[in-house]
């Protein structure tokens, strides 16, 4: 998945991301983030990823929540895709999230693991504002349980993604491992696998841009859900522009807006 958090894989447990922001994991900060903003127009600042999968979903929200608190809404576009920075793990992050919280007030498009909410180092997430994970897809018929699927069928998944994590020595004979999303789909195409399991964001782009019948469901295995949040500099907790997109997501909540600008995903109960 590419966007610049996906849920990885940490032996133990999945770490950021699974695809999203530029496919990686997520950000740290060794010492304070950008203390103060800097002076900037009138209106709300997001920075929004062209290569996040949630893109679309992501630019919607940040405009609809900035309208709700009669705000303008000033989009930082970048593309993750085009980048040589590093902004996996350490340092790296450190310096990823600082610049970018230079130039916005808010961070979009962030995957946090639901029930265990792990946010880089010196950064706090706004309220989620959509609810998705992995899940299992099919060219067949209905797709049967985990403990079934890895009993007689070939099951794909990427690299050092949660799903990586769920094959055991009794069932890694039913794992086939593939080093990017298009690689692992273009196999459950070709019919080399029999089902994926797989980022919902990455498959619901590429749906969108060439359609096809496929059968998908939830994956119910652990660490399979996420929410999506906004990321800003925890000592900006308590400034307008949080406080704002907040209300902002609450208020399209309560009037239904918020469900369908972000469909087909749901939106988290804690916005309901």
């Amino acid at each position: 998945m590419s966007s610049s958090f996906p849920p990885e894989r940490d032996t133990a447990r999945p770490r950021q991301r699974p695809g999203v922001w530029a496919c990686a994991a997520v950000m740290a900060a060794a010492g304070f983030l950008c203390a103060a903003a800097p002076a900037r127009a009138d209106g709300m600042r997001f920075c929004v990823d062209r290569a996040n999968p949630l893109f679309a979903v992501d630019e919607a929200v940040a405009r609809a929540a900035a309208a709700e608190r009669n705000e303008a809404a000033i989009l930082e576009v970048r593309d993750s895709s085009t980048d040589d920075e590093d902004e996996d793990s350490g340092r790296d992050q450190q310096r990823f999230f600082a610049k970018l919280s230079k130039s916005c007030d808010l961070i979009m498009g962030f995957p946090v693991e639901a029930n265990y909410e792990n946010l880089p180092d010196g950064m706090g997430a706004t309220r989620p504002y959509a609810d998705t994970g992995f899940v299992t897809v099919s060219t067949g018929a209905a797709i049967p349980s985990f403990e079934r699927m890895v009993a007689s069928e070939k099951i794909g998944v990427v690299f050092l993604t949660v799903a990586s994590t769920y094959f055991t020595e009794r069932t890694m004979a039913a794992e086939h491992v593939y080093y990017t999303n298009d690689d692992l789909y273009g196999a459950l195409l070709s019919g080399e696998v029999n089902s994926a399991l797989i980022w919902q964001p990455w498959l619901v782009r590429e749906l969108a841009a060439h359609p096809r019948t496929l059968a998908v469901a939830k994956l119910d295995m652990p660490h399979a859900d996420w929410k999506i949040v906004a990321l800003y500099p925890r000592d900006r907790a308590d400034g307008g522009a949080v406080n704002k997109f907040n209300a902002g997501l609450s208020a399209l909540a309560a009037n239904g807006r918020l469900r369908e600008i972000v469909r087909p995903y749901k939106i988290p109960t804690t916005n309901q």
